[in-house]
Protein backbone atom coordinates (compact mmCIF):
# COMPACT_ATOMS: atom_id res chain seq x y z
CA UNK A 1 0.00 0.00 0.00
CA UNK A 2 1.42 3.38 -0.97
CA UNK A 3 1.61 6.31 1.45
CA UNK A 4 -1.21 8.01 -0.48
CA UNK A 5 -3.38 4.91 -0.13
CA UNK A 6 -2.59 4.74 3.59
CA UNK A 7 -3.55 8.39 3.99
CA UNK A 8 -6.81 7.85 2.09
CA UNK A 9 -7.65 4.85 4.29
CA UNK A 10 -7.15 6.92 7.43
CA UNK A 11 -9.11 9.86 5.96
CA UNK A 12 -12.12 7.61 5.37
CA UNK A 13 -12.42 7.14 9.15
CA UNK A 14 -12.34 10.87 9.95
CA UNK A 15 -15.20 13.25 10.63
CA UNK A 16 -15.81 16.15 8.25
CA UNK A 17 -14.20 18.52 10.76
CA UNK A 18 -11.12 16.30 10.99
CA UNK A 19 -10.90 16.09 7.20
CA UNK A 20 -11.02 19.89 7.00
CA UNK A 21 -8.16 20.06 9.50
CA UNK A 22 -6.21 17.43 7.58
CA UNK A 23 -6.68 19.37 4.34
CA UNK A 24 -5.53 22.60 5.99
CA UNK A 25 -2.48 20.83 7.35
CA UNK A 26 -1.64 19.19 4.01
CA UNK A 27 -2.00 22.49 2.17
CA UNK A 28 0.26 24.23 4.68
CA UNK A 29 2.85 21.46 4.25
CA UNK A 30 2.76 21.88 0.47
CA UNK A 31 3.27 25.65 0.65
CA UNK A 32 6.23 27.80 1.53
CA UNK A 33 7.39 27.70 5.13
CA UNK A 34 7.67 30.66 7.47
CA UNK A 35 11.45 30.40 7.14
CA UNK A 36 11.24 30.91 3.39
CA UNK A 37 9.62 34.33 3.71
CA UNK A 38 10.43 35.57 7.22
CA UNK A 39 12.27 38.87 7.58
CA UNK A 40 15.90 38.55 8.72
CA UNK A 41 15.15 40.12 12.11
CA UNK A 42 12.51 37.43 12.82
CA UNK A 43 14.95 34.67 11.93
CA UNK A 44 17.62 36.31 14.11
CA UNK A 45 15.17 36.45 17.01
CA UNK A 46 14.40 32.75 16.62
CA UNK A 47 18.12 31.94 16.55
CA UNK A 48 18.65 33.95 19.75
CA UNK A 49 15.81 32.07 21.41
CA UNK A 50 17.22 28.71 20.40
CA UNK A 51 20.63 29.72 21.73
CA UNK A 52 19.04 30.74 25.03
CA UNK A 53 17.32 27.38 25.30
CA UNK A 54 20.56 25.56 24.52
CA UNK A 55 22.29 27.59 27.25
CA UNK A 56 19.60 26.65 29.76
CA UNK A 57 18.23 30.19 29.94
CA UNK A 58 14.62 29.11 30.34
CA UNK A 59 11.69 29.94 32.63
CA UNK A 60 9.63 27.14 34.13
CA UNK A 61 5.94 27.13 33.23
CA UNK A 62 4.80 27.93 36.79
CA UNK A 63 7.10 30.97 36.88
CA UNK A 64 5.91 32.11 33.46
CA UNK A 65 2.30 31.81 34.63
CA UNK A 66 3.09 33.89 37.73
CA UNK A 67 4.83 36.57 35.64
CA UNK A 68 2.01 36.79 33.12
CA UNK A 69 -0.62 37.08 35.84
CA UNK A 70 1.39 39.81 37.56
CA UNK A 71 1.82 41.69 34.29
CA UNK A 72 -1.92 41.48 33.57
CA UNK A 73 -2.90 43.10 36.88
CA UNK A 74 -3.64 46.81 36.72
CA UNK A 75 -0.97 49.03 38.28
CA UNK A 76 -1.41 49.83 41.96
CA UNK A 77 -3.24 46.66 42.90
Amino acid sequence: MTKTEQLAAVARRLTEEQIDALLDFAQSMAGRSFYDDAPPEALASLERGLAQIAAGEVVELDELDRRLKAAAKPSGR
